[in-house]
């Protein structure tokens, strides 16, 4: 493996069996050579997979029949705004949760044999890379990632990777949103609405280091440079303010989450991301 898939592994770990199993739909049906039985010919059928021995002992045409195989096309959808650069409440920066996140969701798929491709940006636009498969892919996604975080000089719009998605991608796939806390806003909630009408969306979100945990002024806004409270921190009725205004925002996005049917997850650091993982896709494959 690449150096960011291995890096992935070490704190996801090698199991993913069971993993993006269900949900809704398979997008994407293949045979494997593993044979299932002999039926009847019937037209249509690929007359490539006629058994002519076991047609000559019948006295009528069989095909052979093998096992399917449900696989996913999946698409990530990756913030690489300027507010990936900040920290997590784990102290590890945005961006490296979120790498790890992307990664995870690589490694299910290689078991699985799923195409995967990835739209990404800022509030400047959006890019993206064509789903494929294999080993050489997924590391190839996470070191574009990992450089467009880099060079990004756009601040955080997920809202606008969302809208790029339902312009774009027309036919059915489970879409996997790797952001920082967006605001629920009404851009937020139109964009969702239109992806959420044609697409599976399971969303992870790597939490925002408190403002108030930073000491001294507070911390600071690294889209804009600006701190976030000021001398202010220092006082216990605007600190409690604050709280208070967080606690609203995180329920206003709980409840346009619910709203959707969006199976979603809240990560403060890589040290909780194989449960993380683990009980957001849970959700989505019992929603079948």
């Amino acid at each position: 493996m690449g150096k960011y898939l291995n890096r992935v592994k070490t704190r996801f770990g090698g199991d993913t069996r069971g993993m993006l199993e269900g949900g809704r739909y398979a997008l994407l049906h293949t045979r494997t050579l593993e044979f299932d039985e002999l039926r009847p010919y019937v037209p249509g059928d690929d007359v490539r997979d006629i058994d002519w021995k076991a047609s000559a002992r019948s006295g009528s045409v069989l095909i052979k029949r093998f096992v399917s195989e449900k696989h996913h096309k999946i698409l990530l959808v990756a913030d690489t705004g300027r507010n990936m650069t900040a920290p997590a409440p784990s102290g590890e920066r945005k961006s490296d949760v979120a790498l790890h996140i992307l990664g995870a969701v690589g490694l299910i798929t290689l078991g699985r044999s799923d195409e995967i491709g990835m739209v990404y940006g800022d509030a400047g636009g959006s890019a993206r890379v064509r789903q494929r498969r294999g080993e050489n892919h997924i590391e190839s996604l996470l070191h574009c990632y990992r450089n467009h975080v880099a060079t990004s000089r756009g601040s955080s719009d997920i809202a606008c990777q969302l809208t790029y998605v339902a312009e774009h991608y027309r036919h059915r796939m489970l879409v996997v949103v790797v952001s920082d806390e967006p605001d629920a806003d009404a851009r937020l909630e139109a964009a969702l609405t239109r992806v959420t009408g044609r697409h599976d969306v399971m969303w992870a979100i790597v939490a925002d280091m408190p403002a108030v945990a930073i000491g001294g002024d507070g911390g600071y806004d690294v889209a804009t440079g600006r701190s976030v409270l000021g001398a202010a921190a220092r006082e216990p009725r605007v600190v409690a303010a604050y709280r208070r205004a967080e606690k609203e925002r995180a329920r206003r996005l709980a409840e346009l989450m619910a709203s959707r049917a969006i199976p979603h997850v809240t990560l403060s650091g890589t040290d909780g991301l194989r449960r993380g993982i683990v009980e957001m896709t849970g959700v989505w494959s019992r929603a079948g």
